[in-house]
């Protein structure tokens, strides 16, 4: 059977423009056998462009856990795997995505597997030069009422 959890995102204290969510998953329900397919949903949903920053997904599977990924999707773009050391494991690094987050994990399970992982993003800055247009446009505003209640 399908699994769908939610996870939620914690803000900075230092920084709000970053974000972090984690999750730890101890025995995935498998179905069809021993396959499993989870899905987390990532909240709050945050606006506008958002850049995943490397070594944010990480998967451990170890071989005497009984686990092997088969796909991990994060908002349906696939994370290329990889198994070392008795690993497996998917990272992202400088991906831009778009909320809402939602994250795909699907593989094979034995009775004593588990996995977590983390990842932080960043939501988009607006650059000095969009503070300049926004003010320049609220000053052409202005004069416009300005002129109109002249006239």
């Amino acid at each position: 059977m399908a699994k769908t959890y939610d996870v939620q995102l914690h803000q900075s204290k230092t920084n709000p423009h970053q974000w972090t969510g984690s999750f730890n998953l101890s025995q995935p329900t498998p179905w069809e056998g021993q396959y499993f397919s989870d899905t987390y949903n990532f909240t709050p949903d945050l606006a506008g462009a958002l850049t995943v920053n490397g070594g944010v997904v990480n998967f451990f599977g170890f071989d005497e856990q009984k686990i092997r990924f088969s796909h991990v999707f994060l908002n349906e773009t696939e994370l290329a795997l990889s198994s070392a050391d008795g690993e497996s494991k998917a990272r992202l690094s400088n991906v831009v995505l778009s909320g809402p987050l939602s994250l795909r994990v699907t593989g094979w399970t034995g009775d004593s597997a588990s996995y977590s992982g983390n990842f932080n993003i960043t939501t988009a800055v607006p650059e000095p030069a969009t503070y300049g247009m926004l003010m320049g446009g609220l000053a052409l505003v202005g004069l416009a009422a300005r002129r109109r209640k002249a006239q």
